[in-house]
């Protein structure tokens, strides 16, 4: 695969990934995850294919850029944030908690929020194979 084709597959994989999270609040999103981690925790890090997609490139291509570890410590620390909210969130809910962070979680998420992936993470695919 040429560069290109690589970033390309990135872009198509970060908004395959929006769709698997996306919804109008932080509260709706964090939801499904929920329902994908209660499913299987395989299944929850199936959802997070971009990072999938980032690893395989670092294993694959052998390419320990900084961009690409960059890219994958970003993906990380997405995932282990998400982990965080919904352990306490749904798995041990802690009401004092929620009650702090309650007008978050009903915040409407605007669309550019979502964006910032399928932008960010092909430049940085871009930069790590350039």
């Amino acid at each position: 695969m040429d560069i290109g084709q690589i970033v390309i597959a990135t872009l198509i994989i970060e908004i395959l990934e929006i769709l698997l999270q996306y919804d109008k609040t932080l509260k709706g999103s964090l939801f499904k995850q929920y329902q994908y981690y209660m499913k299987s925790p395989f299944l929850f890090f199936g959802t997070q294919i971009g990072y999938i997609w980032l690893l395989f490139l670092a294993i694959f291509y052998g390419n320990l850029s900084w961009a690409l570890v960059f890219a994958v410590i970003l993906k990380s620390f997405d995932i282990f944030t998400k982990l965080a909210l919904l352990d306490r969130l749904f798995i041990k809910p802690d009401s004092n908690y929620i009650a702090e962070i309650e007008p978050l979680l009903d915040m409407k998420i605007p669309t550019w929020i979502y964006l910032i992936g399928p932008l960010t993470y092909p430049y940085l695919v871009y930069l790590a194979f350039e």
